[in-house]
């Protein structure tokens, strides 16, 4: 509610009110307010944008303006460091920005974890300094470097140290990424979603699939997903029928000459059913949007998310789309051999089973 005054704190009648968006991406229901008899305006419906970041909306009233601040409500914590050679203030940036959009669909708060003495020199490939203190949420290494020149692997990401046995959110990981393909992404405007989809990996998705028994039929043509939230968050997007026991996972079948390997099979969504969403195997021209889909699948992992944060994604919308001709629309953009680090994550001085890293 906002109240016209003048100079002397007295409220002012039938004055109008004109509502921007100022910073964080949200949206308006109408760009004016609702005057009421008593001289109030009744803002209008103000949707938050979908990152943690400030949520800002301006107020003006004649000659007058105001800032009216919000935030999106999280708890999770997700901190990048970055390590080896420097990452331009630019590039920065948008891994800032991409855990800022994490934060704001996972939001539950995690158990605080002690870290004093954990080596991460073995995940990230270099000498790291020892940590020391306690991690609340997750905290990622990334990296810019060679790795096999353009247009090939366009990143490596994944867990380094999980939190315990039976609980597998992730508590540290690492990303890393070919300098070769850096400037091209970011020429295109998909840095940011490459950078998220990896991010994704190291909180879990894809990541700890088979450790935590959600795909069945591994190995094998038609392998799916079998996690309630998954199946929800898939259904949600018109995928009653394709989504009626199970989610389809990269099983490398119906793809041609596609590359398609330990990097893309069973640690991705189906690139010829879902085919833009962004945890496909592969990245894709124009927008690769995040979908429920994606976002439900990690109450899986138990985590608490926020599906309002999720981008606007639906299967019918993709069905006079074929797989090749939406990956041939960028084709040196192609996740081609998106591959696993060689490291199985472990808690803090143990490892744990049947894991495996997330490309």
């Amino acid at each position: 509610m906002i109240v016209p005054q003048d100079e002397e704190g007295r409220t002012v009648a039938n004055q109008t009110a004109t509502f921007t968006i100022v910073s964080g991406g949200g949206f308006l229901s109408s760009s004016t307010g609702t005057v009421n008899p008593d001289g109030t305006i009744t803002a209008p419906v103000w949707t938050l944008g979908k990152s943690d970041v400030p949520q800002e909306m301006k107020v003006d009233i004649g000659s007058k303006s105001i800032i009216v601040t919000a935030a999106v409500q999280t708890a999770y914590t997700l901190a990048v460091r970055f390590f080896g050679a420097p990452v331009s203030p630019s590039n920065q940036a948008l891994f800032t920005s991409a855990a800022a959009r994490v934060r704001a669909f996972i939001i539950g708060q995690l158990s605080v974890v002690n870290v004093e003495g954990a080596d991460v020199s073995a995940c990230t490939g270099t000498t790291t300094p020892t940590l020391t203190g306690t991690i609340d949420g997750l905290v990622i290494y990334a990296s810019v470097d060679t790795i096999d020149g353009r247009g090939k692997t366009l990143a490596q990401a994944g867990p380094c140290f999980i939190r315990s046995q039976e609980d597998y959110r992730t508590v540290i990981g690492v990303m890393k990424f070919d300098s070769a393909d850096i400037r091209p992404l970011a020429l295109s405007g998909n840095l940011q979603e490459v950078i998220t989809h990896e991010m994704l990996h190291v909180v879990g998705l894809g990541t700890f699939w088979d450790a935590k028994n959600l795909i069945v039929n591994s190995g094998a043509p038609g392998a799916a997903y079998i996690g309630a939230g998954g199946i929800a968050g898939c259904r949600a997007i018109g995928g009653p029928a394709t989504c009626a026991a199970s989610v389809p996972v990269e099983d490398c079948e119906g793809l041609g000459e596609t590359p398609c390997g330990v990097g893309q099979r069973e640690a991705h969504w189906k690139e010829t059913t879902f085919k833009i969403e962004l945890m496909t195997p592969y990245l894709n021209g124009g927008t690769n949007p995040l979908s429920v889909m994606s976002i439900r699948s990690f109450e899986d992992l138990n985590y608490t998310v926020n599906t309002a944060a999720a981008d606007a994604y639906t299967i019918a919308a993709l069905s006079s789309l074929s797989a090749a001709s939406v990956m041939s629309s960028s084709p040196t953009l192609s996740r081609d051999w998106e591959r696993p680090l060689p490291i199985a994550p472990r808690v803090l001085g143990a490892r744990p089973s049947g894991s495996r890293g997330g490309g």
